[in-house]
């Protein structure tokens, strides 16, 4: 049964906070509407096929309490070496909006790049179309209460036939505090009809307290528009990170979406796409990187026009006493004649103690199509291993050059070079204890 203890808690959160909230009527409904949504759905138990190897109830009871502010030096994410200060960039710290932290840069002046909290202020037409819960996650009960609780988020959108020239970056800081504490940031990036944009998404912990850091972010593809996103999550040790994202892709549309999961420990990220429009593409690729952690990734793929193509790469590298989950579902609808669809999941086991489940699904109702999916499991190359070795190369550094060249069709893909040198580093670091080229202390 779901634990009512846990779905109270939140209630009641919301019963306290609800009158303190200065906003609009409407922006009240809609978060009513959210937690209405969460306490009709539940929190869902181990019979629950979803969330069958993770235990959201364990998740969701937790001593939680809304996160508060939390003022950052301008200089807080200079170690993050993304190269912030060269790009355009909003910054939050506990899902709240921090302007000393960001700036619009040489964005084009038709480009909108702008929090929540500033929107609601000036433009709230412009928001008001997706402060509800997507629809494509609408049976997800932590979205939902993403959607009751969000404080603040970001918002971009780009103009008809623009092709934004520099990525975007979106920065989550989670700041732990004395007592465990819940943040819900939120995103939004609308792309409108030709127009094209990179967007990076980084989730980044600034201490190893607990913390619970639940997302929800949206991505609507316009006809013949091209979005490009990377998510970079490097969230502290005492974090439990859930994230849910949908992307919906018009007629001619393409998405295409890398997500690297590093740090928390336990993660669990949620994608969907759905392909609306004839001649609508995605692409969903992700490295997930577990050592003595959790990380639960799942996907959903609904192809519902004809001559629509995804493809997928979930690809897995988990050391210590880790546990890693994949479930990918790709849905033809009966009208997407002409479906193009490939799935794929591959891991890499560093230990003996490491497990995978690993779950890739179909589901076909249309009779011309082209589907595939596959999924393995196991370790490094015993060959290839005792090759290096026989010419030199001592163990450990063996094992991070095969671990590297398993990861580097995920991260040579990632459009910014700043970004690809500090994944190589935490890979190094986490599962290697030095940087490339180094020796361990």
């Amino acid at each position: 049964m779901p634990d009512a203890g846990a779905e109270r808690h939140w209630m009641e959160w919301f019963a306290r906070l609800e009158g303190a909230r200065a906003e609009p009527t409407w922006v009240g409904a809609a978060r009513k509407a959210a937690i209405a949504r969460f306490a009709e759905l539940g929190v869902p138990d181990r019979r629950h096929e979803e969330w069958k190897y993770t235990n959201a109830a364990r998740i969701a009871k937790g001593p939680w309490r809304p996160a508060g502010e939390a003022a950052l030096m301008p200089d807080a994410l200079a170690t993050l070496g993304l190269g912030l200060d060269a790009a355009p960039h909003l910054c939050f710290a506990n899902g709240r909006f921090a302007p000393r932290l960001s700036s619009r840069g040489a964005l084009d002046a038709g480009v909108v790049a702008s929090s929540f909290s500033a929107l609601l202020a000036s433009r709230p037409d412009e928001l008001e179309p997706y402060l509800g819960l997507p629809s494509a996650l609408d049976d997800r009960a932590f979205a939902a209460l993403v959607a009751a609780f969000a404080t603040d988020g970001a918002f971009v959108r780009v103009p008809r036939d623009l092709a934004v020239a520099q990525p975007i970056f979106v920065v989550f800081a989670s700041v732990p505090e004395r007592e465990p504490a819940a943040a819900h940031p939120r995103l939004v990036l609308v792309a409108e009809r030709g127009s094209r944009a990179t967007l990076v998404e980084v989730h980044v912990g600034l201490g190893g307290a607990p913390h619970l850091s639940n997302t929800l972010g949206e991505v609507v593809v316009g006809e013949n528009a091209s979005v490009e996103h990377v998510r970079l999550q490097l969230e502290g040790a005492g974090t439990t990170h859930l994230a849910h994202f949908h992307a919906r892709v018009e007629r001619d549309g393409h998405f295409a979406t890398r997500s690297v999961s590093l740090g928390a420990a336990l993660a669990r990220h949620d994608v969907a796409a759905t392909l609306d429009g004839a001649g609508g593409a995605c692409s969903l690729d992700a490295l997930y990187v577990a050592v003595d952690q959790h990380v639960d990734n799942r996907s959903n793929v609904d192809h519902r026009a004809p001559h629509t193509t995804s493809r997928e790469l979930y690809k897995g590298i988990l050391a210590g006493r880790s546990r890693g989950i994949f479930s990918g579902r790709v849905a033809v609808r009966p009208a997407a004649q002409k479906t193009d669809a490939q799935q794929r999941n591959a891991n890499l086991l560093l230990s003996g103690e490491a497990e995978v489940d690993s779950k890739p699904q179909l589901e076909i109702e249309a009779d011309d199509v082209k589907c595939s999916h596959g999924s393995t499991i196991g370790q490094l190359d015993a060959e290839a291993l005792f090759y290096l070795r026989a010419r030199g190369v001592d163990e450990r550094d063996a094992r991070g050059m095969l671990t590297r060249a398993f990861a580097a069709q995920i991260t040579d893909a990632l459009p910014v070079a700043a970004l690809r040198e500090r994944v190589e580093h935490e890979l190094d670091e986490r599962l290697f204890g030095a940087a490339r080229g180094g020796r361990a202390a």
